[in-house]
């Protein structure tokens, strides 16, 4: 009598459940069918969940045998940085807050409950899910214009590091030039920069080396005129000498 009694009650609560999932309830045998659920919250990725329910011979007195799957869907989009999908360990969790969900309604027909359970918390944990990716994300960004915008802040100058600057930039250019084996070594003083007026005028280069004038008779080709100036100047004192006569003579 028990037995028909349940019997009973599972055969008029799958009617129910199949006029209200019409498409959704796929019925494998009289105590087996399984109930696809679509999860489609704003700004979540859809997925749909696979309810598999098997009846006991005492349910509703005691929960059914139930599973649940994520069922594939070979068009769906592929997930992008922001976009959560159910793993293992997130079915485990569901499947925990539908057992919880039927132990309320033993006694009853509880399928029902049990599938809008299982909706309403995988769109709540896609929705936990999405927002903790999109946190990361913004966090992430965050750090990478932090890490652009500090190429561009130099060192903050100080007065103390101003002047440690200066005096090492002072005592490189006051080193003495290196020579020999010091020019060699990346460590030696490096050479101070010459001044314009520290450098030797072509009077200076004649007077240290009277070699210079000789020098240029040899770029001397024939045909060219040399100056003689040492007859400019015999010239030059005789005028000089033939003025000074005529003053005397107009004196006298």
């Amino acid at each position: 009598m028990a037995d028909a009694r349940y019997a009973e009650e599972q055969a008029s609560e799958l009617e129910i459940l199949q006029s209200i999932y019409p498409t959704e309830l796929t019925q494998h045998s009289a105590t087996e069918f399984s109930i696809s659920i679509a999860i489609d919250e704003e700004d979540v990725l859809p997925c749909t969940l696979d309810l598999a329910i098997a009846y006991t011979p005492e349910y509703p007195d005691e929960l059914p045998g139930f599973s649940i799957s994520v069922a594939e869907d070979e068009d769906a989009p592929e997930p992008g940085e922001t976009d959560a999908v159910l793993d293992a360990a997130d079915v485990a969790t569901l499947g925990a807050a539908v057992r919880a969900t039927g132990e309320e309604s033993r006694g009853i027909a509880m399928v029902f409950s049990m599938a809008a359970a299982l909706k309403e918390a995988a769109g709540q944990l896609l929705i936990d899910k999405t927002d903790d990716l999109k946190r990361k994300r913004e966090a992430r960004l965050q750090r990478e214009i932090a890490a652009e915008q500090a190429k561009f802040v130099g060192t903050p100058v100080t007065r103390e590091s101003f002047l440690a600057w200066k005096a090492a930039f002072d005592a490189e250019m006051s080193a003495p030039a290196a020579t020999g084996a010091d020019a060699a070594d990346p460590k030696a003083p490096r050479r101070a920069i010459a001044r314009p007026d520290d450098r030797p005028t072509g009077r200076r280069l004649f007077e240290q080396d009277r070699s210079l004038a000789k020098s240029d008779s040899k770029f001397l080709a024939d045909g060219d005129v040399s100056v003689d100036t040492s007859r400019r100047d015999r010239e030059r004192d005789a005028a000089d000498d033939d003025g000074s006569g005529d003053d005397d003579d107009d004196d006298q």
